[in-house]
């Protein structure tokens, strides 16, 4: 990419995530040292009394999503890459660690749906999402609500994280997730 583009590109980004500082107030933190790529068609809706906070290089593909509803945390470390297309939703607490890379498509949920024999019902469960440092989710990884994922692992393509997945380094895959 030459000079001119590039700087058209992060000049454009610099507009987007100005906007989104005037719309989200004070609920919006962001580390001052590098800047925050927000990528053309990205949005982050912040509700009244959500807190956000993003660290330093953090690089929003174009196309992601992020929500944050009252009263929920989501904490994206410094480094944190998405890929586009990426979707995280935070209704109580998220934590994505530094230098974390996500695919295209990458979800991750802090809540779902009640199921039972009777079906799935309206009322939602909520359970905080902790996502280590060093982490790389392949495209279309969904982690629901109650999962942690140790440092330094990864997660191949199209995984259902479910439960914690603990091991450092190692590579996980499936529906659910499990360790290869």
């Amino acid at each position: 990419m030459n000079k001119i583009a590039k700087a058209l590109k992060w000049g454009a980004s610099a507009l987007r995530v100005a906007k989104m500082c005037v719309v989200a107030g004070n609920w919006f933190k962001i580390a001052s040292d590098k800047p925050l790529y927000l990528g053309k068609g990205a949005r982050v809706i912040l509700d009244e009394g959500a807190s956000l906070s993003i660290g330093a290089g953090v690089y929003l593909s174009p196309e992601c999503f992020v929500q944050v509803t009252k009263g929920a945390t989501l904490v994206l470390e410094d480094g944190v890459y998405m890929n586009e297309g990426c979707r995280v939703t935070a209704v109580q607490s998220a934590l994505i660690g530094a230098n974390t890379l996500f695919g295209p498509n990458v979800q991750i949920y802090d809540r779902d749906h009640e199921f039972d024999c009777r079906g799935v019902s309206s009322k939602l469960t909520y359970a905080p999402v902790s996502i280590g440092q060093h982490c790389c989710l392949c495209a279309n990884a969904v982690v629901k609500r109650g999962s942690s994922i140790a440092c330094r692992p990864l997660v191949s393509e199209n995984p259902v994280v479910t439960c914690d997945l603990t091991e450092s380094g190692a590579l996980y895959a499936g529906a659910p997730a499990r360790l290869v």
